[in-house]
């Protein structure tokens, strides 16, 4: 949406086609998974589409399994298009309202805003410069402080908690069967979350960008209870999203205060993350910030030593990140490395190493795929590694169900223009992946699958229950696009109540002539906000 077509929109319907132009996929799904047409129709589908029966359309997401850190992974949600544009549709509408309550807190350095215009994603970051300045603060004028987060928070959100943090618990308990609470927007998101989730009320789906809204009107709420039982918190504390920092004073315990944390967690069903809980600053001991090593490094420019130079680098690096597990050292380091000026004598250098951090860290191989694809590597080097690699890490990756991995490497011998043998794809066409799948039958159209495969699991998917499962994407879009070998009945599809609009108004999910996207977003910025330049994704493993 651009400019002029936003001045001709209410607000509202601006927010809407936000949310689902540029917060509904999650942005760690390869480039050609697109949402752009179908936000171009959204306001119209909210005034055709029911919402009562949509909250009735209870249907499952798809599972898309990324890397953290370490061994960790992340389960991403794709939610249902139809599902997703009503939940876009409830906090459009009532985002002033939203603002409002999320407003109130005094510690939070997340402020989401929704964007109207521009190519970021719908909703606004951290402020994680904040939180850095928010941190020497407290350390100066408490000398200590105790860091926390919330175990599993997206996961555990209770959705019932959505009328909670809006209305009040106490309102809410004492009017469930009262029509203005029925009727009120927080029950009826509580209701459009769930039913995008089979009905599930534990957890929000991770990846659309609602999700870091519903998030927000949580942990302010969190916030608001916890400032009745921490005294002066406003002045000694700053949150980002579910993380904290508390400064203490001298005669203060940390068990003090997140006993008190923990009393304001309980009342929204949420626990603390021992795991993640330490006390820093006098007392404690103190080590260099390992985001000052790699925002500094300086690469000789003499190209006799740049070799050097970079195995000096990465060995740093390495051991960086064997210091600190739980943070994306790797990742952040992949980036900055791609800021290098690099003698094209050295660049084949440069690649190894890039190619061992996917190997170490699976969280940089997205990154790296579309990096080295902007580069044009087979300029300075044969590309035989780099196909050598995605022959070899396709079946590993997909044994072990690492859709993220498999759907990166199916992407990046598209780009290549890589021929699959069908031996490498055998246990590829076993997941329940709609990316996976996609992508596939992409590679098929493009003659890039030699032999036979064993798609039947994804076909058996073409039926109007496969438009609620967790495959729906890849049952439209191949029936959509006449993708699947033989030919498909469409008449499941056509003939939704939903997915009929969708089919009528020719949307795709799946644009094959999108490729990498340019070497300016695929290289580093010192900004490490989600949105643009550097960025951890929507969902940031950074502890500051």
């Amino acid at each position: 949406m651009d400019e002029k077509e936003d001045k001709s929109l209410c607000p509202s319907a601006a927010r809407i086609i936000s949310l689902i132009g540029r917060g509904y996929f999650p942005t760690e799904l390869p480039p050609p998974f697109t949402s752009a047409r179908y936000a171009k129709h959204a306001i119209a589908f909210t005034e055709r589409w029911d919402g009562q029966k949509i909250r009735k359309f209870w249907t499952r997401p798809e599972n898309y399994s990324v890397p953290r850190y370490g061994h960790a992974r992340r389960m991403l949600s794709i939610v249902n298009p139809i599902n997703q544009l009503h939940v876009s549709d409830l906090i459009g509408k009532n985002w002033l309202e939203i603002k409002k309550r999320i407003a109130r807190s005094t510690i939070s350095e997340f402020d989401p805003q929704i964007v109207l215009v521009g190519n970021t994603r719908a909703v606004t970051g951290v402020n994680f410069d904040g939180v850095a300045r928010r941190r020497a603060e407290i350390l100066g004028a408490y000398g200590r402080y105790v860091r926390t987060d919330v175990a599993r928070f997206y996961p555990s959100i209770y959705t019932h908690a959505i009328p909670w943090a809006i209305l009040g618990k106490e309102y809410v308990k004492a009017n469930q069967n009262n029509s203005d609470f029925k009727t009120s927007f927080g029950n009826l998101l509580d209701k459009a979350v769930a039913a995008g989730q089979q009905g599930q009320t534990v957890g929000i789906p991770i990846g659309p960008d609602t999700s870091r809204i519903v998030s927000e009107l949580i942990a302010s709420e969190v916030e608001a209870i916890a400032h009745t039982q921490i005294r002066n918190l406003e002045h000694r504390a700053v949150r980002y999203v579910d993380d904290m920092l508390i400064g203490l004073h001298e005669t203060e315990t940390p068990s003090a205060v997140l006993s008190a944390l923990s009393n304001a967690l309980y009342e929204f069903e949420l626990e603390l993350n021992a795991d993640k809980t330490s006390t820093h600053g006098i007392g404690a001991s103190h080590s260099p910030e390992w985001i000052h090593y790699i925002r500094t490094f300086d690469l000789n420019q003499k190209k006799s030593r740049q070799r050097d130079d970079l195995d000096s680098y990465f060995e740093q690096i390495f051991h960086l990140a064997d210091s600190h597990p739980k943070d994306n050292v790797v990742l952040f380091a992949a980036k900055r490395a791609a800021s290098f000026t690099v003698d094209q004598t050295n660049m084949s250098h440069l690649v190894r190493w890039l190619l061992y951090a996917a190997r170490r860290a699976p969280s940089c191989l997205s990154f790296i795929v579309e990096h080295l694809s902007a580069i044009s590597v087979e300029d300075f080097m044969s590309d035989n590694e780099i196909k050598a690699y995605i022959l070899q890490q396709l079946p590993r990756k997909a044994e072990a169900v690492h859709t993220h991995e498999v759907a990166w490497l199916l992407f990046w011998a598209r780009e290549m223009r890589l021929s699959l043998p069908s031996t490498v794809m055998g246990k590829i066409t076993d997941l329940r992946s709609s990316v996976v799948a996609m992508l596939t039958l992409d590679l098929m159209q493009n003659n890039l699958i030699a032999g036979e495969i064993d798609i039947s699991a994804w076909r058996a998917s073409a039926t109007a229950e496969g438009l609620r499962s967790g495959l729906w994407l890849v049952a439209y879009e191949a029936t959509k696009r006449e993708w699947w070998p033989m030919r498909q009945a469409s008449g499941f599809v056509s003939g939704h109540q939903f997915f009929g609009d969708i089919w009528e108004r020719n949307i795709y999910f799946y644009d094959p002539a999108k490729k990498i996207r340019s070497k300016s977003n695929s290289s580093f910025s010192l900004n490490i906000d989600s949105g643009s330049g550097f960025s951890f994704g929507s969902y940031p493993d950074v502890r500051l």
